[in-house]
């Protein structure tokens, strides 16, 4: 049971430099996984427009089942992040079948933009361009400070990287808690009362896009509990950007305290960087794990430039949490789930 006001124990709480030259938290799949896969994959109808809603359960095989148990598990319970490598990339079709097919079987895909979409692409749409306060980080290939998304998790499948930059780092919410109770104390109080957002304005129907471009006047807490339970989430340029276009100054010590938990994270002993190679899926639990991204220098070549693929997921074994938490599963509603391809 996590109790406020006491460390968290355990594999949810590691700590960067731990995993750092080691490779056991990757999960290499064996020749007949991946053939399992590209099986599941291979039932999903050709038109892309129909997978949503569609239960690949019954198609699942039995070597399948063992290896989406683990991850979940380890989303829900463990680290709260999966880094899963041995899919063959060459085929970006088969690739995004694979990945829509494997995200399903952990959780229930929500919209993640007013367009609707349920399966996006990473890539930068600006080429250079100005960016302003309403630019969505995985539209542009700009540095991503530490963060968190919506859904219980993130899911991302590399289809090709940049020849420069876009190295990946995670940290792990309960190791900044466990750091700033020790020797921090002073900003929880803060960080339990959380922050105030921005929700960034986007393209959309007039329905999806109507609480686009505001400050969200609900607070979302950096640290709660709930049925004996903790769970975190914190975007910090949302949070900061909330304040400049409220015109509301950050109460005493808010500032500090979001300043405190990004040094923090940005720490070599803290934080986990690796390179999310082609073919990988990386799943990572929202409520558990911040991710950031470095700037990336994409290749003047169209077809070789960076792209990922991209889903919120709703963990089909969530735990529950507190409601102000609960309420981030929601995504961003759109007129109805769609799906990009490249």
């Amino acid at each position: 049971m996590d109790v406020a006001g006491e460390p968290i124990v355990g594999r949810r709480a590691w700590r960067g430099a731990e995993l750092q030259h080691r490779s056991d938290w990757i999960v290499n799949l064996a020749p007949e996984q991946v053939g399992s896969l590209y099986q599941l994959a291979d039932k999903l109808p050709v038109d892309s427009d129909e997978w949503p809603g569609l239960n690949l359960d019954e198609y699942c095989p039995e070597s399948l089942t063992g290896l989406i148990t683990a991850v979940s598990a380890e989303l829900s319970s463990g680290r709260g992040f999966a880094l899963i490598r041995g899919i063959d990339p060459a085929d970006t079709e088969r690739l995004r079948r694979v990945f829509w097919a494997f995200g399903v079987g952990v959780g229930q895909p929500v919209m993640q933009n007013a367009k609707g979409e349920v399966l996006s692409i990473v890539a930068d749409r600006f080429a250079g361009a100005e960016r302003g306060r309403d630019t969505r980080g995985y539209e542009s290939n700009d540095e991503l400070r530490f963060h968190c998304d919506g859904g219980d998790c993130i899911a991302m499948c590399c289809i090709r990287q940049a020849p420069e930059g876009g190295l990946n780092g995670l940290v792990s919410l309960f190791a900044i808690y466990n750091e700033i109770l020790a020797n921090y104390p002073e900003h929880m109080q803060a960080l339990k009362t959380g922050y105030e957002l921005y929700s960034r304005k986007e393209q959309g129907d007039a329905a999806s896009t109507k609480n686009l471009g505001k400050v969200q006047e609900r607070r979302i807490p950096v640290f709660a509990w709930h049925q004996g339970r903790m769970s975190a989430w914190l975007n910090i340029q949302l949070a900061e950007i909330a304040a400049e276009v409220s015109g509301k100054n950050f109460g005493s010590g808010e500032r500090e305290a979001l300043a405190c938990v990004e040094t923090i994270a940005n720490r070599p002993d803290l934080q986990l960087t690796f390179m999310q190679q082609p073919g990988d899926v990386l799943l990572i639990n929202n409520l558990a794990v911040m991710h950031r991204r470095e700037k990336y220098f994409d290749s003047v070549d169209a077809a070789e430039k960076r792209s990922l693929y991209r889903m919120w997921l709703n963990l089909h074994d969530s735990q529950p949490v507190l409601a102000a938490h609960s309420a981030l599963r929601q995504g961003i509603p759109g007129p109805s789930p769609a799906i990009a391809a490249l």
